[in-house]
């Protein structure tokens, strides 16, 4: 098993190079110039012409790629262009909240997804399995932008049940913690469900046709004639069954969440790397973007490791391809 992961992180790290490096040349090639950002208009060309050639902006841009990743192998991942604040530490102030969303709509999306596909498929062509059908093509439908400002339009401007934004109630910080978990969770609420609804909607359609083709399998029919309950045979045969291309669509569906949940974390002014990362992009603070980049680049390669090492844990022929 370890000889595996390191197989597999050895076959990752070009991947995080190469996810790098276009980043890099994306954000060089978007028009506007950092330095005028922050620069008082009074200042001199002399003057920006040297600051943009102390910061390295004035070198062709694979250099600058290149002496961004030395620093980076030092530990450097440079200081924000605004604020002067170095980008990790203003990158781990909000790496928490972001796991929170993330982590909780993921387990959340996991917990109801199995028991609703495991339901849709055994229950095919019922009353059940059409309005969960319907529910699942309508959560697919839908933005998740959009419907996170439905939620806010609904929940918090008609009923008045939930804060439009924010992670807490700022009169909360000398309270005792539960006080403080529970407001957490209370403005967590609508975010949650924004991504929780269209991560439900396509894994429960996946789960569901794993679930009918796995039901249409031979050795099922002849569990059946055996006399095994129907239970054994959805909870046992069936449900470890589904579980590698369930593991496998997670590896892959593990970007788009952390992404998703970045596009939500700017609509509910949920102070994570998402919001972070859209504050740079308008204010050209490379540092703080690349930084961002590289993080989240992490974050996913060890999402898909685990995804196959949970594949191969499951089913251990994996790890014998890997070693031939």
């Amino acid at each position: 098993m370890i000889r595996y992961i390191s197989q597999r992180l050895l076959a990752l790290l070009p991947m995080l190079l190469g996810v790098t490096f276009i980043a890099f040349i994306i954000m060089k090639a978007a028009p506007g110039d950092p330095v005028g950002m922050f620069m008082d208009p009074s200042v001199n060309l002399e003057d920006i012409d040297r600051i943009r050639s102390n910061l390295g902006f004035d070198k062709p841009i694979l250099i600058q790629y290149l002496m961004w990743l030395k620093n980076v192998l030092m530990g450097n991942f440079g200081y924000s262009l605004i604020s002067g604040k170095p980008a990790l530490q203003a990158i781990l102030e909000r790496l928490p909240a972001t796991l929170l969303l993330s982590v909780s709509s993921l387990c959340l999306i996991l917990l109801i997804t199995f028991p609703l596909g495991i339901l849709c498929g055994y229950k095919k062509d019922t009353p059940i399995d059409d309005g969960i059908t319907v529910f699942s093509f309508l959560g697919l439908s839908m933005p998740s932008f959009w419907l996170g400002l439905m939620l806010i339009l609904l929940f918090s401007y008609q009923l008045d049940l939930f804060p439009t934004s924010g992670f807490m109630n700022p009169l909360l910080y000398g309270e005792p913690f539960y006080k403080k978990a529970g407001n957490i969770l209370y403005h967590m609420c609508l975010p949650l469900l924004t991504i929780m609804i269209g991560g439900i909607a396509g894994l429960t359609r996946y789960n569901r046709f794993g679930i009918i083709k796995i039901l249409g399998q031979d050795y099922i029919t002849a569990a059946r004639a055996r006399g095994v309950s129907e239970s054994r045979i959805l909870f046992k045969h069936a449900f470890k069954n589904i579980l590698l291309p369930i593991i496998t669509l997670l590896g892959l569906d593990l970007p788009g969440l952390i992404s998703g949940s970045y596009i939500i974390e700017f609509i509910f002014s949920w102070p994570g790397m998402g919001q972070l990362a859209i504050q740079s992009v308008f204010q050209r603070d490379y540092p703080i973007l690349m930084a961002v980049i590289l993080l989240s680049s992490i974050l996913i390669i060890i999402g898909t490791l685990i995804a196959d090492i949970c594949y191969a844990y499951i089913d251990p022929r994996i790890t014998k391809k890997g070693k031939s």
